[in-house]
This record gives C-alpha cells, structure tokens and sequence, in this order.
C-alpha cells in the first residue's frame, strides 16, 4: 500500500489518512485507487464499525491533484473531453459509490482546507468534525468545469438547494461555524482537540451495536428517498431484525443490570 494513505485499526475504528502534506494532501490517482479498495473491502468486515477519514499535516485535503490535470491540456477537445468522462466514470465514481455504500457510519476530522474532491468526502459523510482552521470550498467554477464527485446530489441534501447553489457558484471559502451553521459539520472545536474529539466519537460509535448502527444509518439515506408509508415500513422491517439479535438481548440486560453492554454484532 502506498505511503500517501495511511491506515490504522483498534477497536473496531478503522481509520484512514491522506498523506501528502507536502502537497496539502492533493489527492492523485493512486490515492484515489487505494481509498477504493479499502472501502470496498471494509464493507464486508465485520471487525470493522466505524470508518475515520483524516489528513495529516495543515490541511484536510487541497482536492485533486492539479499537476494530474496538466498533460491534458495540449490534447484535442473531444479527446480532453474523453479522458475526464472515462476518469470520472473510473476513478470517482468508484471511490465515492464505494464510500457511500459502506452499512459503518463514515466519520471525518477536518483540520485546515477542504477543497474540491475532498468536499465531496465530508458531504458523503455521516459525521464531521471540524477545526476551527477549517474552510470548505467547491473550486470548480472558477476552473470553468462543473462538479464531478457527486457533489450535485449530497450537497443540497446536507446544505439545502440554496446554500449548495452558493458554494457552487460563488466558489467562496466557508468557514467551520459557517459550516456548522449551515450543517455541512456537526462539530466546531479547538485546533488542538480535533484528533481527540474525532477518536472520542468514532470510539462510542464503535463501542455501540453494529447492527443498531447500520441500520440507523440506512433508514436514515433511504428516507431522502422514501415515501412517509415507505419509510415506516422500512423502519418496521428493521426494527424486526434488530430485536432478533443477541445483541438486544445484552443491551436490555445490561440496562436492567446498570452496566456497559458488550455488543458482538450477532
């Protein structure tokens, strides 16, 4: 595995680095390849209950990788045009349909920028927690190119339509109470705190049922979607599921008996 990601697992947090501060953590495509892979693979590991996206350094990440996009430049218009569909189609929508589809509730920290493609990661993310350097910024108009992460459709959902339009249009650098304000972050904190309040969430999260936790997360994407009959069908169909588990048999007892349950995921 590269060096530009780096892992780490306990306890059931698995959590992955960007890690090219030298660059601001622009993200290029063996990154983008590498991210893929783990999230397609954490999918179905069942050791793993929650995912922690961070980057090392300043900055959360600075986007994609500009010197990535040079080459094209001396390409015909309808071979520059070619190449960015097949990248996207490739590359993008694999890391981002990869991260979107994962049952473990996807937390981020973010320290510094967060910029272009790195937007998308926050605005496919479950939870957010945000330094107080944070700033937040969709680049692409001023790059004359439209969004291509998945932006268009999480974004207004997060943000609502007119706020998202804002971001989009305007290219402006949001930052962090701005974000909270707006609900793009859950969480403002101290420069200093970022690591630890971020591995203080991701440790309950992990420390919580599974089982509980995926199907929170998944009632929650299909009710954009859902009608109000479905929805609550939806929610019977889980609740169903869950109290068959051992798991809600420990977390009763554990409540009756006044201590910490020990959830396994069955």
């Amino acid at each position: 595995m590269s060096d530009e990601i780096l892992i780490a697992r306990a306890d059931g947090v698995l959590e992955i680095s960007l890690n090219r501060p030298e660059r601001r953590n622009a993200i290029n495509g063996t990154m983008v390849a590498t991210m893929s892979d783990l999230f397609e693979a954490v999918a179905h590991d069942r050791d793993v209950r929650v995912v922690v996206v961070t980057g090392t350094g300043k900055d959360f990440s600075a986007g994609g990788d500009i010197k990535d996009v040079a080459p094209v430049l001396a390409q015909t218009p309808d071979e520059r045009s070619a190449h960015f569909r097949k990248i996207v189609r490739k590359d993008a929508m694999r890391l981002f349909f990869a991260m979107n589809r994962i049952p473990q509730p996807v937390l981020v920290g973010v320290r510094g920028h967060a910029i272009g493609a790195a937007m998308q990661m926050i605005a496919v993310a479950d939870l957010v927690v945000a330094s107080e350097t944070a700033r937040f910024c969709i680049p692409q108009i001023d790059l004359a190119h439209t969004v291509d992460h998945g932006e268009s459709w999480h974004l207004p959902r997060k943000v609502g339509h007119a706020r998202a339009m804002q971001m989009c249009l305007l290219g402006e650098r949001i930052d962090a109470v701005t974000a909270e304000r707006w609900g793009l972050v859950n969480w403002v904190v101290p420069d200093a705190e970022l690591d630890a309040r971020t591995d203080a969430i991701a440790r309950r999260i992990a420390a919580s049922s599974p089982i509980a936790a995926h199907g929170m997360k998944a009632l929650l994407r299909s009710s954009a979607t859902n009608s109000f009959e479905d929805q609550f069908e939806q929610e019977n169909l889980m609740i169903g599921s869950a109290v068959a588990t051992t798991d809600f048999v420990e977390a009763i007892n554990a409540f009756v008996e006044k201590r910490a349950p020990a959830f396994t995921g069955r």
